[in-house]
């Protein structure tokens, strides 16, 4: 099966945009996300990482990772509620533990839920 949906990601520079005009940021030593509360139910999300991080399999391997974490974490933290994320990578993401990742992006969701 696979790890994310077609439905569950951010696919056009619209949708992409509307996270980073109208969504809040925050900010971990390994990404910045982009949370944006929507009316839908469905909780989506995409991810940017720059040539900057390194060659495709490493950028490809962030993506993987961060897909990841969204899904295991997804269910507890956003109570079946509407929202688009988008995660910026930084260079730390490469090196970073996977649960050191797991207890950022639990963190970032419980700062989003306190912004409410």
């Amino acid at each position: 099966m696979k790890a994310s949906k077609r439905s569950q990601r951010l696919l056009t520079s619209r949708e992409f945009r509307a996270a980073y005009d109208r969504g809040k940021r925050f900010n971990t030593p390994f990404y910045t996300a982009f949370i944006l509360k929507t009316d839908s139910e469905e909780q989506r999300m995409g991810v940017t990482v720059t040539r900057k991080l390194g060659g495709s399999v490493l950028r490809n391997r962030c993506k993987r990772r961060i897909r990841e974490v969204f899904r295991l974490r997804r269910k507890l933290a956003l109570d079946d509620s509407g929202y688009d994320i988008v995660i910026n990578a930084k260079a730390s993401l490469v090196t970073a533990d996977f649960v050191q990742l797991e207890k950022a992006f639990a963190q970032t969701l419980a700062k989003f839920r306190e912004s409410l």
